[in-house]
């Protein structure tokens, strides 16, 4: 047959399609997926659909629907791990192969560690697929060091321990963009999840002492990067979250809700985008500052803003009177717990501001340490950023200046000397801190330098040594005290990992830029898990994933089961035909100087659960088998579709089915179309076909011998007579079947008749008889 062909018989030259309820056959259930022995040696065992559900269309393009459950694809996909013996681990790979086309994955690292372990370095594993890019790539990153994520340190023991818990282990790197403590358990984070601190965003997390549970998704998603958090220090349900571009979003009930601020903190003066550098929140007051725009601060909890103005002049180098006066940028505040009317501020430039009223006015803290030098334009500039101040001695105050180091006043900002030098690095290194006072623990402060160490001070300031317990990594730029005094704190770190062995992950959300951006979406379907053990530097393992590729319609005639015609074919990779569009409705387009059809165009897949088949060529009064098999050519990843050359296989059509190597009942399927009994109407057209009656043309498989009677009302009788009158056969109305009558041009004795025209008279109850014509050439 033409595989490509489209067409419908109607009219006198066809017969009518049969519209009736679908018809659904079950069969035994599908093999079991493919021993791992036989897909490691590159052979995919081939299954079949287990039903088929075959439905003529009672509406729209007449044509009968052969649908069929999609393949479960634990079963009819394999994968195999190749090269893990030599390791020094236990790899185990689960699920079912998602992808279309057969991949080899390789999977890679130049780190060593153990797995799970709190190791100083990560031990980072790259996977991605072998061979050609024909059908795309796809690969990924993920991590197997357990170092990194939240820390907490508690004053029982001196101990850290990790608060990772419900946070994926599927991140390159667990990175804590933003953190805040509530009271008791309650925190609030942001994350990222690249090498770059602040690259791939991650989205938005609560802990509340059991596990961290992503909020807000739709809102905080892979494109919204989060700057800061600040948790009302009286109600956790109340927490403000400080954005890249999209301002701030306020909550009142634990992150279920979001209230979004944006020029609604001024309408006066909107502007194209509200990055947030910098939250703070103390008792009502909260304060926000967005760059390039301003600082705001809220007196009731953030339902409402206010300007505050802060500020600063352009050049300390210029005369007074012609310096230019605008606002600075803020990257952190702290409270004065005695006053919380009094704040300061680390800005860039500028060293540290002060407010003495709430945020009324601002006043600058240069004293010694900003301060213009004739000699050298430039100079003065200090960027602070983070600061704090010292609750037993307000008037302390300690900041980070960025590639500086530690500075101290105890006069209110009058004087600062350098501090901590000697267990600071070189000062150019020094490019994000984060510094707390520790509750409870009078005169005691933490330092934490990025890239360096976590500091501590136990005379407010004046002296600095290592922090006896140092973390895991020295990457972190958050800390953050508990508020029950206990002397407990938080360290978010960034760059680490946070995998525990024996976790299983989904390869799918571990993908990096080397997946094919077409291919992200892609659920690859398959799990992996490491257990304990050591990874030695260039450890590396393969996995063979394989699929079939694609799907084969049958469809042979009633009285030949076993003689089936290819209908369709449908290549998963590569679905070749001459038709855009879906040949089941007025969609078709033809595709110019296209000889590649094999009827793809009639396969709908846009269901993923159900594949349907639409066939146009059915007529009315016959049978059909038909069945479904799907079909593959070997493992094909490290080819391309032009170089292959290995032999199609099939899945069995049925029990035994000598085209299949395979074992399988399959799903062969057999359908009546008969049309219903016509009513008893003069407008029914009653006709017989095939007419003229000859060898090479009718019904399939009966050319030349059967005619079919059809549209006759119940309880028809068929008589057929030469011209000269004689009777040659009586068909009663028990030869009837729905509104056909089927004759295989024999006489009552059973002898083939001869050639020559004959009369055919149809009897009805209820109409007027019918008389027609058939012309039978032998």
């Amino acid at each position: 047959m033409n595989a490509g062909s489209v067409r419908f018989m109607g009219g006198r030259a066809a017969l009518a399609l049969l519209t009736c309820a679908s018809l659904v056959f079950l069969v035994v259930p599908a093999m079991a997926q493919t021993p791992d022995e036989a897909c490691a040696a590159d052979s995919l065992y081939l299954i079949s659909p287990e039903q088929l559900d075959l439905k003529l269309e009672e509406t729209g393009k007449p044509g009968l629907t052969v649908s069929w459950p999609n393949l479960d694809k634990t079963q009819a996909t394999c994968f195999s791990l190749d090269g893990t013996a030599g390791l020094g681990f236990d790899v185990v790979v689960a699920g079912g192969f998602g992808d279309r086309v057969d991949r080899v994955f390789r999977f890679a690292t130049p780190d060593s560690g153990d797995i799970g372990g709190r190791n100083a370095r990560n031990i980072t594993v790259t996977w991605q697929n072998q061979g050609p890019s024909t059908n795309g790539n796809i690969g990924g990153v993920f991590n197997l060091s357990n170092n990194g994520g939240l820390w907490s340190h508690s004053t029982v023991g001196s101990t850290w321990s990790q608060v990772n818990t419900g946070l994926p282990m599927t991140w390159q790197r667990t990175n804590v963009v933003a953190l805040d403590r509530g009271t008791g358990e309650f925190m609030v984070a942001a994350f990222t999840g690249g090498l770059a601190l602040d690259s791939t965003s991650k989205g938005l997390y609560r802990f509340n002492g059991v596990a961290w549970e992503i909020l807000a998704a739709d809102i905080f998603d892979e494109t919204v990067g989060i700057t800061a958090v600040a948790i009302s220090p009286t109600n956790n349900d109340h927490f403000a979250v400080g954005t890249t571009t999209d301002g701030v979003f306020m909550t009142n009930d634990g992150g279920d809700t979001f209230t979004q601020w944006t020029s609604e903190l001024d309408p006066l003066t909107p502007q194209a985008s509200y990055p947030v550098s910098a939250l703070n929140w103390e008792s009502n007051r909260l304060f926000v500052f967005v760059t390039n725009w301003g600082l705001f601060v809220s007196e009731d909890s953030g339902n409402s803003f206010a300007r505050s103005t802060i500020l600063v002049p352009d050049n300390l180098d210029k005369p007074e009177n012609e310096r230019i006066f605008d606002r600075p940028g803020i990257n952190a505040f702290a409270v004065d717990p005695s006053n919380t009317d009094r704040i300061v501020a680390a800005l860039n430039f500028h060293g540290v501001y002060e407010t003495t009223d709430g945020g009324a006015t601002w006043h600058d803290l240069y004293g010694d340490l900003v301060v213009s030098d004739p000699l050298e334009e430039g100079t003065w500039s200090r960027t602070a950023l983070a600061v704090a101040i010292d609750p037993n001695s307000p008037a302390t105050i300690v900041v980070g200046l960025e590639q500086r180091g530690l500075y101290r006043t105890t006069d209110s900002g009058a004087t600062w000397i350098e501090v901590g030098a000697a267990v600071q690095p070189d000062a150019g290194k020094l490019t994000a801190y984060s510094i707390m006072h520790r509750p409870g623990s009078a005169g005691e402060m933490l330092v934490m330098e990025d890239g360096w160490k976590l500091l501590q001070s136990t005379d407010s300031g004046a002296t600095w040594f290592d922090y006896p317990e140092q973390p895991t990594l020295n990457t972190g730029t958050i800390l953050v005290a508990r508020r029950d005094n206990s002397g407990d704190f938080m360290l978010a770190s960034n760059g680490g990992g946070i995998y525990i062995a024996g976790t299983t992950l989904a390869l799918t959300e571990t993908y990096s830029t080397t997946t094919s951006a077409s291919l992200r979406d892609l659920d690859l379907g398959l799990n992996i898990t490491f257990d304990d053990g050591l990874v030695q530097p260039n450890d590396d393992f393969e996995l063979v994933a394989q699929t079939f590729q694609g799907w084969a319609l049958w469809r042979g005639a009633s009285h030949t089961p076993g003689e089936m015609t290819l209908l369709g074919l449908f290549d998963r990779v590569n679905p070749e035909d001459c038709f855009e569009g879906f040949c089941g409705d007025n969609s078709l387009e033809i595709v110019p100087l296209c000889y590649a059809a094999k009827r793809a165009a009639c396969f709908d897949i846009s269901n993923p659960d159900t594949i349907r088949f639409f066939d146009e060529e059915v007529n009315n009064g016959f049978s059909y088998y038909y069945a479904v098999s799907s079909f593959d050519y070997g493992n094909t990843a490290l080819t391309t579709a032009q170089n292959n050359t290995n032999e199609m296989l099939f899945s069995p059509r049925w029990q035994g089915d000598d085209l299949s190597p395979y074992n399988g009942t399959g799903n062969r399927t057999i359908i009546d179309v008969n049309a219903p009994a016509a009513v008893a109407a003069e407008d029914e057209e009653i006709y017989a076909y095939p007419n003229p009656v000859r060898l090479g043309a009718g019904v399939p498989r009966d050319e030349g011998n059967l005619v079919v009677f059809t549209n006759l009302p119940e309880g028809s009788r068929v008589r057929v007579f030469t011209t000269a009158g004689d009777d040659v056969i009586n068909l009663g109305p028990d030869n009837q079947t729905g509104g056909q009558m089927y004759w295989r041009s024999v006489n009552r004795e059973g002898e083939e008749i001869s050639a020559g025209i004959y009369l055919y008279k149809v009897e009805m109850p209820a109409r007027e008889d019918h008389w027609g014509r058939i012309v039978v050439i032998r």
